[in-house]
């Protein structure tokens, strides 16, 4: 559908289909599958580090920083006591009195919490906190012998009250703790280890994802851009150069930042959230549901918004693609825009594009800005219910202090992934609006194909036949009807008629630009669909109305960059069509820059190059479609000289507008109306008094 710019916009798509064309892009990654399986098994090593630190935190400080101990009374008498002693004998630590216990504080978490509510009740349980040391330490040994009171002593362990701790001295403390200076020394030896090993596996994983990146879109670019360059002419008639250019750079830049910056950091960051959910049910599964209550809404308010940015982006893609399409326009167009005094409307018409452009992006920003805070607001509720269910677990003794720091570490890391998502979520959106564009140019087909088995003739001898060709822009209107002539081999026809007759249309069939759609084409006998395109058309050599030139040098654009042509067939093709004297005029000769679209030269000389690019290959068959029409009578005069040399050997067919550069033609056809109503020399054409006679009046009178 076109807009009100009279660009073509493609439907979007009804429903959001990521899944198929994350699989369309994973094709790409095939050939890299290596540096993928390298990338990803440095993800799950810099995964596992990231799991092991907040663990290795709870280990310093139920081990070695905060170690308690609990003192119970258990009395043999009764039936719990002697249950509870005989349940949990290989924790329980005995003293010296037969019915008190000691149990480490990290072992408390393993007690069934009823025998934990009963013993409390019963005041077995002491709600005082003591520090387990080896009862061979200087201290404890001073201690045992000055204030016996302050300690009691199991076979190999004293336990000292934590408020007694207070009153030794810095010395007596490191002395009595020396064990777990040691055991924190060793842990944090271990985490500076693992931070080391996670910033290798790091940069490892950005090196070998970055170069998978760059060599899919590099890949996809060049995919896409032969793609388009196999697309039928009518393809191009409907889609504006800005648009397609925005399809090979931006787009495609799009999705290379969706590689290296979120396709293996979200695989890295969904392998850490089941890890880490794993991890929290096995250190205690009633505080990682209260923590998991959430992920559901969270879940959701994720879909909700992931399907609102979609539109947005969508609507910000294509924008970008229409501005880019009409600057290229203008530009392009700058002369016009200037002769005419243009440039206040068309400012006009691009302050409305650039205006809805800027529309599109404060919706998306609209949509991040809400949902952004949303997810922050549940984290921190989620962290709320941890502090408060955790911080209750732990005063009843259910859960360590260092298994609740370690939830606050997880919770926190849980929600990186969808923080993650969402601070990248403008470039995800970006990149599959991006891919939705991308793979709706390569799934348009390519329309003029190739036959599966393709004839081959050699040598060819260029006789040309049309037979009843019928062909329609428009299925409404047809532009040829029956069309019927033969050109032998070395002979020179020309087609002349009023403008619509169809007669460029006969050299877009004849060269497969598009394909008949009645009647046949033959090269010498043979159906030209039934040809390779690059055979048919490497026999000809076309000159068409409006030239082009490449931002090159005189040689590329006679040669185009074909290293079979030779310095001497391109000097011998511009001398053959006169180009060679305004050449030969240049400071740097065939070496001579020319500017974009040949504007340092003047039509006639542009002109003169098209020719000779014709030429440089020795054709079989010369093709002009209005060849002669822009040009200065002088230069006519050149080119005319030249034609009788082109045409010699060689068969020609001839599209003009101007009678005076095909009055020495063989034969000449009048087309009118989609049909040849006339057909014989320039004299005789002019004897027979018909339209041809009318057209030569109408230009000489």
């Amino acid at each position: 559908m076109r807009n009100n710019f009279g660009y073509i916009e493609q439907n979007q798509p009804d429903s959001n289909y990521d899944a198929k064309l994350l699989f369309r892009l994973a094709r790409y990654l095939k050939p890299y599958r290596r540096h993928l399986a390298f990338s990803v098994f440095l993800v799950l090593l810099i995964t596992l580090v990231e799991l092991l630190l907040p663990y290795l935190t709870k280990v310093a400080i139920d081990d070695y920083i905060l170690v308690t101990s609990r003192k119970l009374q258990l009395p043999s008498e009764d039936p719990l006591g002697r249950n509870i002693r005989e349940k949990y004998r290989d924790i329980l630590i005995p003293t010296e009195r037969s019915d008190t216990f000691f149990m480490k504080g990290k072992d408390l978490d393993t007690i069934d919490q009823k025998f934990l509510v009963e013993a409390k009740k019963r005041a077995w349980l002491d709600d005082t906190r003591y520090y387990p040391a080896p009862v061979y330490s200087e201290t404890i040994q001073n201690i045992s012998q000055n204030q016996p009171e302050l300690i009691q002593i199991s076979e190999k362990t004293a336990f000292i009250r934590y408020k007694h701790l207070e009153a030794l001295t810095v010395d007596q403390l490191i002395e009595l703790r020396r064990e777990d200076i040691s055991g924190v020394t060793r842990i944090g030896v271990v985490f500076i280890g693992l931070l080391l090993l996670g910033f290798v596996s790091a940069y490892g994983q950005i090196c070998s994802m970055e170069y998978t990146g760059q060599k899919v879109m590099h890949d996809l670019r060049s995919h896409l851009f032969s793609h388009l360059q196999q697309l039928s002419l009518s393809f191009f008639e409907n889609h504006p150069v800005g648009t397609l250019v925005t399809r090979v750079t931006n787009d495609i830049q799009n999705l290379q930042e969706m590689f290296s910056s979120i396709v293996v950091q979200f695989l890295k960051d969904l392998i850490l959230l089941f890890g880490i959910m794993g991890v929290m049910l096995w250190l205690d599964w009633r505080l990682a549901l209260v923590c998991f209550a959430l992920l559901p809404l969270i879940f959701g308010l994720t879909i909700f918004f992931s399907l609102k940015a979609r539109d947005a982006f969508r609507e910000v893609r294509k924008l970008i693609a229409k501005l880019n399409a009409y600057i290229q326009e203008n530009f392009s167009g700058i002369m016009i825009v200037k002769i005419f005094n243009r440039a206040k409307e068309n400012s006009r018409r691009f302050q409305q594009i650039n205006h809805d452009h800027y529309l599109a992006n404060v919706r998306q920003i609209v949509v991040f800005a809400v949902f952004m805070p949303a997810l922050e607001i549940f984290s921190a509720i989620a962290i709320a219910l941890l502090l408060w269910k955790g911080g209750l677990a732990v005063i009843s003794q259910a859960v360590s202090l260092g298994a609740l720091i370690a939830f606050l570490a997880y919770i926190q890391k849980m929600f990186q992934p969808i923080r993650f998502l969402a601070e990248k979520y403008n470039i995800l959106q970006s990149a599959m609006a991006s891919a939705e564009r991308i793979f709706a140019l390569l799934d348009e087909e390519k329309i003029i194909t190739d036959s599966v088995a393709p004839e081959i003739i050699s040598p060819v001898k260029a006789k040309i036949e049309f037979n009843n060709v019928g062909f329609a822009y428009n299925k409404d209107n047809p532009v040829l009807k029956n069309v019927s002539f033969q050109v032998q081999e070395g002979e020179t026809v020309a087609v002349v008629g009023p403008t619509g007759a169809g007669k460029s249309t006969l050299i877009h069939l004849l060269i497969r630009f598009h394909d008949v759609q009645r009647g046949n084409i033959f090269l010498d006998g043979t159906d030209i669909r039934s040809l390779k395109r690059s055979l048919l058309r490497s026999q000809m050599g076309l000159v068409m109305q409006d030239t082009f030139l490449f931002a090159d040098s005189i040689t590329y654009n006679i040669t185009l960059g074909n290293a079979a042509i030779t310095d001497e067939q391109v000097e011998n093709a511009a001398r053959l069509v006169n180009a060679d004297r305004f050449i030969k005029k240049l400071s740097k000769g065939f070496d001579e820059g020319i500017s974009e679209g040949g504007t340092t030269l003047s039509t006639g000389e542009r002109q003169l190059l098209c020719f000779a690019r014709a030429l440089a290959l020795n054709p079989q068959i010369l093709v002009l479609d209005e060849a002669t029409s822009n040009i200065d009578p002088e230069t006519e005069n050149l080119i005319q000289e030249a034609l009788v040399n082109l045409t010699r050997q060689r068969t020609a067919l001839i599209i003009a507008h101007r009678l005076s550069t095909i009055q020495h033609a063989d034969r000449i056809l009048v087309l009118h109306k989609g049909r040849i109503k006339e057909e014989g020399t320039h004299a005789q054409l002019l004897a027979r008094r018909g339209i041809y006679y009318k057209l030569y009046q109408l230009q000489y009178q």
